[in-house]
């Protein structure tokens, strides 16, 4: 298959698959069960329910101001722009809530996740480029090139403690903390930084020769091929991956009526006010870098634009693109046996108001405390920023409207239904009709748990 760099680029941008962490219709909802921990971690003693199941969650979510699709096809946004793409998915399977009591509970999730970024400075781009000529002739004018590209996904187990730690007559105080055992599977990287190149004209062509720049590539080691030469099997390839602990913690609030009952009375539903603080994915995931994995500076004088489309047309293995990229720079060396991608830690700030007859206003305010903008670190991040989401629930039905402003300014109006055991959610409603833009996603829940609105009322009001 021929290829180079240009067109592995854009293929990354066209083919990533569309973010995770946020089930937004759920935010601050005490019918969230099991999963209300991946927003807080001290939200399991806040359930409606005694126990939960929920069977299986999926989430894809993705952001980009580069990718737009027309009659069923992706075409990519013309024009000179800073781009970007950033995506996670989170798959779950099997997790468990259970409230021995009112006032303690536990929880498991075994989850998937990953997370995808891409960034450039600006530069023109068009679905016309097919070469590394085609690329620089359209660029002739940008100063230099920069870009960046970072992949991690992970298997983790999410165990989970919460409890109440002070209540009065018409408050409650809770805590929680949730340890994350992370088992790292896949990760890849690669940095383009501050290529330049002179354009020299002929009497039968143009030239553009690269004068200046570097850049760096890594992926993890299960990728490559066993000692014998052949392809890692599932066995290889999950035994040769790093496991790491990260820390989610949390703290929720509860507000109630003044009334002359006693506060025994009070439970996870009839709050007035509902306020949240969190600090979520403390910590990084670790993973053993390829042989291959190099970093490259000082161009080698005479390296053109044709040259580059002539070392990079048939590229199969990181073997080969270390190979290539050697020949393109007088500096080739070996990176750490070991490399690190911090995880999306961020500060979760959440306030879900009750206004009677299964109202609700949640307002979620997403803090990251990474940034991907950087060339230099591994890191990755969350897109929410801030959602407003009313909602009208009960224990078996439930109509959801998240309005959100992400992390990179877009503004997205989405909507969920659940009906029993189901919840369906679409991030962006413009994805009905038609995408102009391909930021965006969806979600979906399966859950088990009492069904019963007695049973679950007269179990919470129920004295500890």
């Amino acid at each position: 298959m021929k290829k180079n760099l240009i067109t592995c680029f854009i293929l990354l941008l066209c083919l990533t698959r569309p973010e995770a962490q946020s089930y937004q219709s759920t935010y601050g909802s005490a019918y969230a069960g099991s999963t209300a921990i991946r927003n807080n971690p001290s939200a399991s003693v806040n359930s409606a329910y005694k126990w939960d199941l929920t069977l299986f969650t999926a989430q894809a979510r993705a952001s980009t101001n580069s990718l737009f699709m027309r009659n069923d096809s992706v075409f990519l946004n013309g024009g000179s722009r800073s781009r970007f793409l950033h995506n996670n998915i989170d798959i779950s399977l099997f997790n468990v809530l259970y409230k021995p009591n009112n006032r303690h509970a536990f929880a498991f999730n075994l989850r998937a996740r990953s997370y995808n970024h891409v960034r450039t400075a600006p530069i023109f781009a068009s679905d016309s480029i097919y070469s590394i000529h085609d690329f620089i002739v359209q660029n002739r004018t940008t100063p230099y090139l920069e870009a960046f590209v970072t992949h991690t996904g992970w298997i983790q187990g999410d165990f989970n403690y919460s409890r109440v730690l002070s209540e009065n007559h018409n408050s409650k105080l809770t805590g929680g903390l949730t340890l994350q055992v992370m088992k790292n599977i896949s990760a890849a990287y690669g940095r383009v930084s501050k290529m330049s190149y002179l354009e020299s004209k002929t009497s039968t062509d143009t030239v553009y020769t690269f004068i200046t720049g570097g850049g760096s590539f890594g992926y993890s080691s299960n990728y490559d091929e066993t000692a014998s030469g052949t392809t890692s099997s599932t066995k290889d390839f999950l035994k040769n991956t790093l496991t790491n602990f990260g820390l989610s913690l949390g703290v929720e609030y509860l507000l109630y009526a003044e009334a002359p009952t006693t506060y025994q009375q009070n439970n996870a539903m009839n709050y007035q006010w509902k306020i949240g603080v969190s600090l979520m994915d403390l910590g990084a995931n670790r993973y053993k870098s390829s042989e291959f994995s190099s970093q490259f500076r000082n161009i080698d004088p005479g390296i053109t634009d044709m040259t580059m489309d002539q070392k990079f047309m048939n590229i199969q293995s990181g073997r080969d693109l270390r190979d290539s990229l050697a020949t393109v720079f007088t500096s080739a060396d070996s990176v750490a046996t070991k490399f690190k991608i911090g995880n999306p830690t961020r500060l979760v700030i959440n306030v879900d108001r009750s206004f009677g007859n299964n109202l609700y206003v949640n307002a979620d305010l997403n803090i990251n405390l990474h940034g991907t903008s950087g060339y230099k670190r591994l890191l990755t991040r969350e897109i929410n920023l801030l959602t407003v989401t009313p909602r009208w629930e009960t224990l078996n039905w439930g109509f959801y409207l998240p309005i959100q402003y992400n992390s990179q300014g877009q503004f997205h109006i989405g909507a969920a239904l659940k009906a029993g055991p189901l919840v369906l959610g679409i991030h962006n409603l413009q994805w009905v009709k038609q995408i102009k833009n391909l930021s965006g996603g969806g979600y979906l829940m399966l859950s088990i748990h009492p069904f019963n609105k007695r049973k679950v009322i007269s179990k919470l009001d129920c004295p500890e």
